[in-house]
């Protein structure tokens, strides 16, 4: 069991500073007494190993005691975005069938919104003050726990349903330890270190690469509940922070912060993203700003991490996602499945001893992704002859524009060429034809045209990549872990 580790962790650490978040200090003897506590709330409501809780928290001290009580239980931690509204709340709440709600004032609120029948609706389990605990609703029914061949299971996550509907992905004890492990060597990380919390919990990017490795090697940690780009700059210096894993928007922010001199990130030595491609301009303006070197990882929800750019100067290949993790193997396939030499795009599939089976209630999914004992990740991609991955695109996503194959990032990749340009999404739409529409969406930093777009496009790609269908937009739809909601381009097109 994870708790097993971390109860070791925290009793050697006693005293030492655990968690500084926007309440004050917790230290891993207060946080081992409040995750109690916790427990002993929740167990009256979680009867049996395998039933889910779901947690509403936003990135706090809250949130890690509340994780790992659930876990001590023989729960499933399933996370819930904060800012989920009712209607998503409803979908979620009604799909998990929760024996538990923990959440705050702010969650309790939310729920109480949301409209379903009595029966289906979880106790809720608030977190009051500093460390207090009360049944704000009892529960009803008795939810089915989930069945456990080998470890047990202790997380519940969705994917992002960046193409369609989210899936539900569970992952053991086992095989999160594992993860931690093989992340503590990579980071190469300890007790001394100090993590910035600013990608939600509610993502397995936040979750499992910052939170739950800070915990398990007793580092110290900084959670963010909302990223505001002034203050992380603040938190960033005045904590010495020395790892900080986020998305590229964050990384993006921060490289157009204006500084009064004031920044320092000479202890930041480990600084990384994920979750979506990260733009060669914002890793420049990035270093450049900061003397930092900010490095690709790769990973899925279904797969935990996969890979990291240790290369020793990553400025000579910035796209890079690195070589795999310990214990890890990719692969690159082509559409039949064989085996492609080094330096041939094709598939990404991974074989990891942190993935997961498959995809819960999902067998159809299920026989189509997780495969021959590897998951095909439906990302495009070259591995070098030393073994270094650089993803190129997504095989869904790609664009049949009248038998032509059109890889969406490199129109993209063209399109933010132009000066005018703050971001874009390209997308495929179907046609009365049979094949697609090459679409973009565009959000303008100044005054633009679609004429000027399609002149810029033409100089730089092919014809029949060139879009044909342009829109303007003032924001482009995103998850919270900064992916493109293409599904929601399409259907709005």
């Amino acid at each position: 069991m994870i708790t097993d580790v971390v109860d070791r962790q925290w009793a050697q650490a006693g005293d030492r500073l655990a968690i500084r978040d926007a309440a004050g200090d917790v230290t891993f003897s207060h946080l081992s007494a409040w995750s109690k506590t916790i427990s002993a709330a929740l167990e009256p409501l979680v009867r049996e190993p395998g039933q889910r809780v779901a947690l509403m928290l936003p990135n706090s001290a809250r949130f890690a005691a509340a994780f790992f009580a659930v876990a001590r239980l023989g729960g499933v931690v399933a996370p819930l975005n904060p800012q989920y509204r009712a209607q998503e709340l409803r979908y979620y709440l009604g799909d998990l069938e929760p024996a538990a709600l923990v959440t705050d004032a702010a969650g309790v609120e939310a729920v109480w919104d949301v409209e379903s029948p009595a029966d289906a609706r979880p106790a809720i389990v608030e977190l009051v003050a500093r460390d207090g605990v009360r049944v704000a609703r009892s529960p009803h029914g008795r939810p089915a726990p989930l069945a456990s061949a080998g470890s047990p299971p202790l997380l519940q996550q969705y994917t992002s349903g960046s193409t369609g509907t989210p899936k539900r992905v569970v992952r053991t004890h086992a095989t999160l330890l594992a993860e931690m492990e093989a992340l503590r060597e990579a980071f190469g990380v300890d007790a001394g270190d100090r993590f910035l919390g600013a990608a939600p919990f509610s993502h397995v990017n936040g979750l499992v690469r910052t939170m739950m490795t800070s915990m398990y090697v007793g580092a110290t940690l900084y959670p963010v509940a909302e990223f505001r780009r002034r203050e992380v700059l603040d938190l960033l210096t005045r904590e010495q922070i020395t790892l900080f894993g986020g998305v590229p928007q964050m990384f993006a922010l921060l490289a157009q912060t204006p500084t009064r001199g004031d920044a320092n990130l000479c202890a930041l030595r480990l600084a990384f993203s994920s979750s979506a491609p990260l733009l060669s301009a914002d890793v420049d303006r990035f270093s450049a700003k900061y003397g930092v070197v900010l490095r690709q990882l790769y990973g899925s929800t279904e797969t935990g991490t996969i890979s990291l750019n240790r290369h020793p100067e990553p400025a000579t290949c910035p796209q890079s996602v690195g070589a795999p993790l310990r214990g890890v193997r990719v692969d690159v396939v082509d559409e039949h499945g064989g085996a492609l030499a080094a330096g041939h795009e094709g598939e990404l599939v991974i074989a990891s001893p942190f993935a997961a089976s498959g995809y819960l209630g999902n067998p159809a999914a299920t026989a189509d992704s997780f495969r021959g004992g590897f998951y095909f990740s439906g990302d495009l991609g070259t591995k070098d002859a030393a073994g270094s991955v650089t993803i190129t695109g997504r095989k869904k996503l790609l664009i049949n524009r009248g038998g032509f194959k059109v890889n969406p990032y490199e129109v993209e990749a063209a399109i933010r060429e132009h000066p005018d340009v703050a971001d874009v999404a390209v997308y495929g739409a179907p046609s009365p034809h049979g094949d697609d529409v090459v679409c973009c969406a565009i959000v303008a930093a100044t005054s633009c045209t679609a004429e000027a777009i399609v002149r810029h496009c033409r100089e730089r790609i092919a014809d029949y990549k060139v879009p044909t269908r342009i829109e303007f937009r003032d924001a482009l739809p995103k998850s919270t872990a900064g992916k493109v909601l293409r599904s929601q381009l399409v259907t709005a097109s």
